[in-house]
């Protein structure tokens, strides 16, 4: 199969395609056991399409991805679209009930592995990449007859309910996506990214064809690497990392890796934060130890519409100004732009526009929002609704369930989920409302507030919080308790604060909200 460039990219792969003819004997690919140049990933994503031709000649299945975390991940990638096909991640770290319940719900016909599968998934169809190759291999497959309006991958994200969403994402949503950012971030073929996340998570999508649509080299990083922050910190040296894409919770534990005399990440030109509130403690730490010429960017964005929708630089301003002004001026909780092409709009309950001083619920449209929920015609009616648009005809929106508070000027700052309200002593509790009050207070590094139940099964808040470097956590405690009952209606003040070591995280690297609440849920007295 060839991968010249054609003159127009249509597909994902074609970007990649161009850059292994520009530039193919650059790295494209490395992790812990190699590296491929350009010329060699498409040589092997090539030869793994033709057997997935053979495999699946048709076009338009949904292939698994059981891969560790290396550059044959990538390479299958390549591979599936090159073929016709749709990939979804199963991560091996996954339970195995979660990857049975996506190989069924996602109707996969084939599965790339590279171990064998485990129970739940041993009745499909296999290729196995730990194995030797076939002795004659399958002719070359043939261009893809694929639309960019046609899928290139499903991601499953939670659902309330508690079963998994398949999210369906077409080709044209990534171009766009990594057309947007080149508009808001300097990025060439110099740069060295990471793959730090899993394929699972909708973060890796930015790294993969954020690095290889521009001729980078993108290093991905082994799971147990980037479960330990001294390792992962050596890794960006030791590679020469210039872009890293992380939760703002990972790199809370970076910056705490920092000792006196490390050798400063050379070259890291960007730091972009996705997934959750950024700490701009960390930030300020970090640019201690390791100087001001990074670039912190906070980003707002969700599975359901292509990764970002938002972005917005910190500036050396804000950076190096007085901390204790952080709450008030909000800076680090403002979303920031859209991407061209994407659009945000902040509605009430009844679909009208938030006046300024007022908080509703985020809804997208445009370039990033994605097909839908694979088999959820229902559910993809509902959170996919045609909306008016705020000029011309109605337009597709996706209803995201996160609110933003609209300030004067036009500035939209993030106000938690609107699905994650509680109903305590009668009146509908916004967590993420308190959380806006009390997270930039000096002393705490993060905080989060989550429904418990008291001792006699009564049903409050309670704020989980951990104390920044050099603070006196008696002070702060006091100081929380005073600023929560000073600013907050009586109600909104949390029943309970408990200072924690460190918050929980969950598979992506987020805050365990359920973690805690179960932890600081007391068992009900018995009454007799």
């Amino acid at each position: 199969m060839t991968h010249a460039p054609t003159e127009s990219p249509r597909l994902l792969h074609h970007l990649f395609d161009a850059q292994a003819a520009r530039v193919p004997d650059r790295t494209a690919l490395r992790d812990d056991r190699g590296s491929l140049t350009y010329a060699e990933s498409a040589h092997r994503a090539d030869r793994l399409a033709a057997r997935l031709h053979a495999s699946l000649p048709g076009g338009g299945d949904r292939i698994g991805l059981h891969l560790r975390r290396g550059t044959d991940i990538v390479v299958a990638m390549l591979a599936v679209l090159k073929s016709g096909h749709t990939y979804v991640p199963l991560d091996p770290a996954y339970p195995a009930e979660r990857l049975e319940f996506i190989a069924e719900d996602a109707a996969l016909s084939l599965v790339v592995s590279d171990r064998e599968l485990p129970a739940g998934l041993a009745g499909l169809p296999v290729v196995r990449l730990d194995l030797p190759e076939p002795e004659s291999p399958p002719d070359a497959a043939p261009a893809a007859a694929t639309d960019p309006a046609d899928p290139a991958y499903v991601i499953y994200t939670s659902g309330s309910t508690g079963r998994p969403k398949g999210v369906l994402v077409p080709h044209r949503n990534v171009r766009a996506l990594v057309r947007a950012c080149d508009d808001r971030y300097a990025l060439n073929g110099d740069d060295v990214w990471t793959m730090f996340h899993s394929a699972s998570f909708d973060f890796s999508v930015w790294e993969v064809w954020g690095a290889l649509a521009h001729g980078a080299t993108l290093v991905v990083v082994p799971e147990e690497t980037a479960r330990s922050p001294r390792s992962m910190l050596d890794l960006l040296v030791r590679e020469r990392v210039t872009v890293l894409n992380v939760v703002p919770s990972v790199f809370r534990h970076l910056v705490r890796a920092v000792r006196p005399g490390i050798t400063p990440a050379p070259g890291l030109r960007y730091v972009i934060f996705g997934g959750e509130c950024v700490d701009v403690a960390d930030i300020r730490a970090w640019r201690r130890a390791f100087g001001p010429d990074t670039r912190f960017v906070n980003t707002y964005g969700i599975t359901e519409t292509t990764v970002f929708v938002t972005s917005r630089p910190l500036t050396d301003a804000e950076l190096d100004g007085d901390p204790s002004q952080d709450a008030e001026s909000g800076f680090a909780l403002d979303l920031g732009e859209p991407l061209d092409g994407w659009e945000l709009r902040v509605l009430d309950e009844n679909g009208a526009p938030v006046p300024p001083g007022g908080t509703g619920e985020i809804h997208v449209a445009g370039s990033g929002v994605a097909l839908g929920y694979l088999g959820r015609p229902d559910l993809t009616a509902e959170r996919f609704a045609e909306l008016p648009a705020a000029d011309g005809p109605p337009r597709r929106h996706y209803r995201s369930g996160d609110l933003a508070r609209v300030l004067p000027g036009g500035v939209l700052c993030y106000a938690g989920r609107a699905d994650s309200q509680v109903k305590i002593n009668g009146f509908r509790i916004e967590p993420g409302e308190v959380e806006a009050v009390l997270r930039g207070l000096p002393g705490v590094r993060d905080l989060v507030v989550v429904k418990t139940v008291g001792q006699v099964g009564e049903p409050m808040m309670t704020a989980c919080w951990t104390v920044a470097d050099h603070a006196d956590p008696g002070e702060v405690a006091t100081r929380l308790l005073a600023v929560a009952r000073a600013r907050l209606p009586r109600h909104l003040v949390p029943g309970r604060f408990v200072a924690l070591p460190e918050l929980p995280l969950g598979p992506t690297g987020k805050t365990d909200r359920r973690a805690l609440a179960q932890e600081f849920t007391a068992a009900p007295e018995t009454v007799g």
